[in-house]
């Protein structure tokens, strides 16, 4: 079918705009706001006193600390990443021990995740997060813990207040607070239960981001070609396949698992790569080892703020997860009284709407920013306009707070998939495909999206609140989601992609990505058998399937346009985006040019939504790109027009264009970023989005240039058959202070792809231990 042009106006759609603000990304970078004052007195200090002044701000690695509270002496044994292995007696003294690690090497990242999730990052930076802090605080995060005052358990409380405690003795212990507090002139607050729950509120939010960046593609088109184009769109093949027929996960990537029956050592194998952000310092992860002579024995990476290991083993199971791009939204238009624009019609009559103030303080600025958010029974009021509201719905308002701590806690004590899966699907509204190993030979997955219950069959569409089918009927049970255990082939494996598939007894409408997919099931699907050497092997690879599926009609497009050498090129090139390959380079600039070409055509000078579209172009061309295309493009002079573009700037290697820099958010001041080391890079790098070894680029198209954004955050592989073997890479480094030996100490092993060994038993702990520290009450 034709999509027919419609006008519209440059302002974006109250739904994209929404979208629009909900990434954070280089808010830090672009305007990271320094008191100059508060620069020149502690670069004056730093100077005079000597490289040892901050050097103090650096946790310790070795000897003796007082740590008063502590139920008995804790000891800490450190190896030469920094990775540390805390044994103790009791559950809480562990926690404890968390909580001030955390503190000790990413205190500046607890506070920027604490001020983000309650939407108070204006008062340390400025007027850079004033518009992040209005949708956090339109979100409520913070107001809802406070006003509702989760119930937890005694003993989840317990372990949740000796966390806290663990991050308040540090801070006031430290001899020097870390430099980006220290610049910022910024001395934290002390922590409180609550501050923990708000950001584990926050972290089921964040997830959903992916779902919002591809939404905003769908509603990008639809907004500029109306309803048909929406209809289009929803009879677009399904390139996807299902990857769950009832019991069995057969196609996907990033996380997957392997049986016995196809391992060369006779036990299972895991293998994970989550892909997150990776060009920020410190990265997400923070890696560690619990063990007490409790409950707790548990070794994996955590995110700090948080208090428990949220992938990694505990000698008994091994679990893993990437993003469920499931869609837990609604968007309502609810009618607005005639004689009382307050009161607003849903499925139930009319309902007085609930105003919310907020004052924000703004760094910079003598008073703060007042603003007034409005609620309905359904959800957040993001626009009012004449006659109606706009309300967006989402599944995280409507389910226990308590319960993401509380099931995190869980998953680090399971000892078989049933009690996994119980605690899995239990996380609030945390969406997001778990895979699962164990030592006994099972492996399994299970999706834990609190599916909402819908009537209707209109997804990602403006819905009419007051027609009753539009409203949600509850959610679907936990047992009923997604799940899968010791499958007939042999192995397990998820990317972003639909894992339930179609017939799965109820719809799971999402913006799932199937890039990958094919890759990693050729590799399970190709061998007999896998021992761990192949898993890394496979997270390294770069052959991307993108490339694969497209490659030959790009050749074909070269050849019809006379340029039959680089045709002739591209047939040879076996897809692998090596940083080092001339048709790696020219197929990642054609490609991220076709977008412009694809969709910029129509478009006045007014907007530029050409890059929001772009996924979009995977699953219009994946299999069949003569088919893809919507009747009223020329697929080949888009095509040929993208080529043209790519050629302008010139066949070079794919590492001369892509490039990967990672930097402190204090490097965005020059002065900072040389004094402190704040950076490194830009160096070169290879893969694409299609890659298991993957690069998510932002793109230049004046320039030419593509620099890497995001990638494997973490890797880690497990062989059942020796769990000392166990290996573990961060992206950078443990610490977020620049004076650490483990800032960024991780870096060339990322590059490189080279192993890091974490092992689980103490004897193998003591052996690779660099130094001990012990925590004495």
């Amino acid at each position: 079918m034709t999509i027919p042009c419609r006008s519209r106006e440059a302002t974006p759609s109250p739904i994209r705009r929404e979208r629009l603000v909900s990434s954070n990304r280089g808010i830090l970078k672009r305007s990271l706001v320094v008191s100059l004052v508060t620069v020149l007195g502690v670069a004056a200090a730093a100077w005079f006193g000597g490289p040892s002044w901050l050097d103090d701000s650096v946790m310790p690695y070795e000897g003796k600390v007082g740590f008063p509270g502590l139920d008995e002496p804790v000891e800490i044994l450190f190896d030469d990443r920094g990775i540390p292995r805390v044994y103790a007696r009791t559950d809480a003294d562990a926690m404890r021990a968390l909580g001030w690690l955390h503190a000790g090497e990413r205190l500046f990242q607890l506070e920027l995740i604490r001020r983000m999730a309650r939407g108070e990052l204006s008062a340390m930076i400025g007027e850079a997060a004033v518009e992040l802090d209005i949708l956090h605080r339109s979100y409520g995060f913070a107001r809802r813990v406070a006003e509702e005052r989760p119930e937890l358990d005694a003993e989840t409380a317990a372990l949740l207040d000796a966390y806290v405690d663990g991050i308040n003795r540090h801070i006031d212990a430290a001899d020097r607070l870390p430099p980006g507090l220290l610049m910022l002139g910024v001395e934290p607050e002390p922590w409180s239960r609550e501050d923990v729950l708000t950001i584990a509120y926050y972290q089921t939010f964040y997830p959903t981001t992916l779902v919002q960046r591809l939404s905003e593609a769908w509603h990008a088109l639809t907004d500029r070609h109306g309803q048909p184009a929406a209809d289009w769109l929803s009879e677009l093949p399904d390139w996807t396949r299902a990857t769950l027929p009832r019991q069995s996960i057969t196609q996907a990537s990033n996380t997957w698992v392997v049986a016995p029956s196809k391992s060369e050592s006779g036990a299972a194998l895991h293998a994970s790569d989550p892909h997150l952000d990776i060009d920020r310092a410190p990265g997400m992860w923070y890696a560690v080892g619990l063990h007490s002579a409790e409950t707790l024995d548990v070794v994996g990476v955590t995110a700090p703020g948080l208090p428990f290991v949220a992938m990694g083993h505990n000698g008994r199971i091994a679990w893993a997860f990437t993003v469920a791009p499931v869609d837990v939204f609604e968007t309502y238009r609810q009618p607005r009284h005639p004689d009382d624009p307050q009161r607003v019609r849903g499925p139930n009559g009319w309902q007085k709407m609930i105003a919310r103030e907020e004052s924000i303080e703004i760094r910079g600025r003598e008073k703060p920013l007042e603003r007034e958010f409005f609620y309905t029974p359904m959800g957040r009021v993001i626009d009012k306009e004449d006659g109606h509201v706009l309300v967006m719905r989402w599944a995280g308002f409507e389910l226990p707070l308590a319960d993401v701590v509380s099931n995190g806690l869980a998953l680090n004590r399971a000892g078989d998939f049933e009690t996994f899966r119980h605690a899995a699907t239990r996380m609030g509204a945390l969406s997001v495909n778990w895979s699962y190993s164990d030592r006994g030979g099972n492996i399994g997955y299970v999706q834990s999206t609190p599916i909402p219950v819908r009537r209707h069959q209109r997804f990602f569409s403006v819905l009419d609140a007051t027609d009753p089918i539009n409203d949600w009927d509850g959610f679907h049970p936990p047992e009923d989601r997604p799940w899968a255990l010791n499958p007939d082939q042999g192995w397990l494996a998820n990317s972003n992609n639909h894992a339930a598939g179609n017939d799965w007894p109820y719809p799971i409408p999402g913006f799932y990505k199937h890039l990958r997919m094919r890759r990693i099931s050729d590799y399970l699907s190709g061998q007999a058998s896998f021992d761990r050497e192949d898993m890394r092997r496979f997270q390294l690879s770069q052959t991307s399937d993108r490339a694969l599926s497209w490659r030959d009609w790009l050749a074909e497009v070269a050849e019809d346009s006379g340029r039959r050498a680089i045709a002739s090129e591209l047939r040879r090139w076996d897809g692998t985006m090596r940083a080092d390959s001339d048709m790696a380079g020219l197929f990642q600039l054609w490609w991220h040019y076709l977008a412009r070409a694809v969709f910029e055509a129509e478009q006045d000078d007014r907007v530029a939504e050409w890059w929001e579209m772009r996924p979009l172009l995977d699953n219009w061309t994946h299999s069949a790109p003569e088919e893809a295309f919507p009747a009223g493009i020329d697929r080949d002079r888009a095509a040929l027009q993208a080529l043209e573009d790519a050629l302008m700037i010139g066949i070079h290697p794919l590492g001369r264009i892509q490039a990967l820099s990672i930097a402190h958010p204090m490097a965005n001041n020059p002065l900072l970023d040389t004094w402190l080391d704040l950076s490194r890079g830009p160096v070169a790098r290879g893969g694409d989005a299609g890659s298991l070894n993957v690069s998510y680029v932002s793109f230049d198209p004046e320039a030419g240039s593509l620099r890497v954004r995001a990638g494997a955050s973490m890797r880690y592989v497990m062989d059942w058959a020796d769990p000392d073997a166990f290996t573990l890479n961060l992206t950078f480094g443990q610490s977020g202070n620049p004076f650490s030996p483990h800032f960024d100490d991780f870096f060339s092993d990322f590059l490189t792809g080279e192993p890091w060994t974490v092992p689980w038993s103490r004897d193998a702990v003591e052996r690779q231990a660099a130094s001990r520290l012990v925590l004495e009450p």
